[in-house]
C-alpha cells in the first residue's frame, strides 16, 4: 500500500519533469506580453442625461444582453442603447425603435416601467405599448461605480463627465 502511495504522488512529478521545457525561461507566459492600454470614452453629464430618448429603428452594432417580457425583445447595443422589437411571432420579430441611452448594458423591465443601467445612474422609463413611446420617470446618479475598462483599469474624470466606454489605443 505504501509503494502504491508513492507511485500516486510521485508519477506526476516525474512526468512533469521530463517535459521538454517544463521550468526553462523560454516559455511565453501571457504575463510577459505588453499590457493593452484603453482610453475613456467620456460624456459631460449634461449631454449624458439628455441623450436618454425614443429613437426610430435601426441596426444592431454590437449586440449584448438580451430581455423579453410581454411579447417584446429588448436587445442591447453595447454602451448605446436598447433595440425594442415586438416579439409576438417569434420567427419574425418586428423592429419598433431605439432607447439610446449612452453607457447602457443592462435593463429590468416590471409591469411597464423599464429600469436601465445608464453608466453610473439607474434610468426609471415607463414604456407605453400602443404610442410606442418611452417617457423618462426618474434618474438615480451614482448608482453604480464608473466603469472600468476591459483590463480591470480604472480612471478619474471630472465631477461633470461620465465614463460610457472605453477604447483600445
Amino acid at each position: 500500500m505504501k509503494q502504491f502511495r508513492l507511485l500516486l504522488f510521485g508519477l506526476p512529478i516525474v512526468l512533469l519533469a521530463g517535459c521538454e521545457g517544463y521550468g526553462d525561461g523560454d516559455n511565453v507566459v501571457l504575463t510577459d506580453l505588453p499590457p493593452q492600454q484603453y482610453e475613456p470614452i467620456t460624456m459631460d453629464r449634461n449631454e449624458f442625461e439628455a441623450a436618454v430618448q425614443m429613437m426610430p429603428a435601426q441596426a444592431i452594432i454590437k449586440a449584448g444582453k438580451i430581455y423579453i417580457k410581454d411579447g417584446y425583445l429588448f436587445v442591447n447595443d453595447v454602451h448605446k442603447g436598447f433595440h425594442i422589437y415586438d416579439y409576438s411571432n417569434p420567427v419574425n420579430p418586428v423592429p419598433l425603435g431605439f432607447i439610446n441611452v449612452p453607457g447602457a448594458t443592462d435593463l429590468a423591465v416590471r409591469d411597464n416601467i423599464v429600469y436601465i443601467n445608464q453608466a453610473t445612474d439607474l434610468v426609471t422609463m415607463q414604456f407605453d405599448t400602443g404610442a410606442n413611446a418611452m417617457t423618462l420617470l426618474n434618474r438615480n446618479e451614482n448608482v453604480f461605480p464608473s466603469m472600468t475598462s476591459p483590463d480591470g483599469s480604472s480612471e478619474n474624470v471630472a465631477n461633470d463627465e461620465v465614463i460610457i466606454g472605453w477604447e483600445l489605443i
